[in-house]
């Protein structure tokens, strides 16, 4: 069976998500929220990223799952 490049896409997404993840983490322990004029953006980028990773993933295991099925 060919694998598509959503199902080797996925291991990829799971460890970029994680990655984001641990980022929030450490951006919450060394960074206060502070407002946007003060030029703290890393909370925003790192929420942005996990939420990417945390909506994809869905996507590609139903994905892989309808694949595997055929």
């Amino acid at each position: 069976m060919k694998l598509s490049s959503d199902t080797t896409a996925l291991p990829a997404v799971i460890t970029g998500t994680a990655i984001w993840l641990i980022a929030l983490v450490v951006v919450g322990v060394v960074e206060p929220i502070a407002p946007p004029e003060e030029g703290v953006w890393w909370w925003g980028a790192c929420l942005v990223g996990a939420a990417s990773g945390v909506i994809g993933l869905p996507f590609l295991l139903r994905r892989r799952a309808r694949l595997s099925s055929r």
